[in-house]
């Protein structure tokens, strides 16, 4: 393939045919018959400083191998997977220059190669877990839990597993970051699991699993043991209800009857949150007093520890955020707590420090 497409991007249209190629350097398209001595020829005259450059590397130094190019390969996408990168990074003009300057000799692989080269290091890591469990016979511990996406509202089940190696090391992996579509119903979870256990046999080491208090995971859990009993003689296992989210859920029930002090305080923090005015007031007090703007922190109940950190953050910023008070009495007065209010949340946030 020429190197000129390491600068220009074959486009398709909603029906996947090509209708134009661009070049990623500057948006200038052709037609999709252009032939590559008119592509070059752009990359002369408009891009010679990047283009030209390159070719005189090129000529100086032989090119990668299939094996070094590959290895390169591999690494950049093990770094697109560790820190989330989208696969169109590799498309990006920026990334592509800053690759050409470290080094011209590597060929950059399109968005498609990166998602193949992801796709293989996930079933490769996928494998290297299955060798391992079939190699010990200890026990594993499973934890559970539906996540919903906010950018799609998709919603994925989450299984970790967590177990002691053979060398007396504390291990855990997410086994499977499952799509689950329509009801979030026991029977749905329950296959889900099933199926991952069969995958990497551990249906006779896997001794528990830990969920939160949803009665969909309850009778997902109940379901479980009887299957892992009746069909693999499984006597171990037994379902865990989470004690982080038991206690999460007593203490939000018991927040319910909360004096109004913290709930004035939790109005107050809206109420700056969605004013821009209220908010540039805010810093510029801060940079007068010569201290750091925080953002104030509003509290929701999805969000373990927020109304502890709503509180903390406002005792923080109690000398400025009064300052800020005075300045917009006619708005702000009637929502800050009083003196005897203070006292009051000083004392709920000294209980949740326990």
């Amino acid at each position: 393939m020429s190197d000129v497409w390491e600068f220009f991007q074959r486009i398709k249209d909603d029906d996947n045919v090509f209708i134009s190629v661009k070049c990623q350097l500057c948006e200038a398209e052709y037609g999709t018959a252009t032939s590559t001595t008119t592509l070059r020829r752009h990359l002369n005259g408009t891009h010679s400083s990047v283009y030209t450059s390159n070719n005189q590397k090129q000529r100086q130094t032989p090119s990668y191998t299939a094996a070094e190019q590959e290895h390169i390969t591999v690494k950049l996408a093990q770094w697109i997977s560790v820190d989330l990168q989208p696969f169109s990074v590799v498309e990006q003009v920026e990334f592509r220059q800053l690759i050409n300057t470290l080094d011209s000799r590597y060929i950059i692989p399109c968005r498609q190669t990166i998602t193949q080269e992801v796709d293989l290091l996930f079933s490769q890591r996928r494998k290297n877990i299955q060798l391992e469990m079939n190699n010990f016979t200890t026990k594993v511990a499973l934890t559970t839990d539906i996540w919903s996406s906010s950018y799609n509202n998709t919603a994925f089940l989450g299984i970790t597993m967590h177990y002691i190696n053979n060398e007396w090391e504390l291990k855990k992996c997410i086994l499977d970051f499952i799509p689950i579509e329509g009801s979030h119903s026991s029977r749905l979870i329950l296959s889900k699991i099933t199926n991952l256990l069969q995958e990497f046999n551990l249906n006779n080491k896997v001794i528990s699993l830990t969920t939160d208090n949803g009665s969909n995971m309850l009778a997902c859990g109940r379901e479980l043991a009887n299957e892992l009993e009746a069909c693999f003689c499984n006597l171990t296992f037994s379902h865990k209800r989470c004690a982080a989210h038991i206690i999460n859920l007593a203490v939000k029930a018991g927040m319910k009857h909360l004096d109004s002090s913290i709930i004035k305080l939790r109005k107050f923090v809206i109420k700056i949150r969605n004013s821009q005015v209220l908010l540039d007031d805010l810093k510029s007090i801060c940079r007068i007093k010569n201290k750091k703007f925080l953002m104030p922190i509003q509290d929701v109940d999805t969000r373990w520890n927020a109304t502890y950190q709503m509180i903390e953050r406002q005792i923080i910023m109690q000398d400025v955020m009064e300052i800020l008070v005075n300045s917009h009495e006619d708005v702000l007065r009637s929502l800050y707590p009083r003196s005897i209010e203070w006292i009051e949340i000083n004392v709920y946030i000294f209980y949740f420090n326990f």
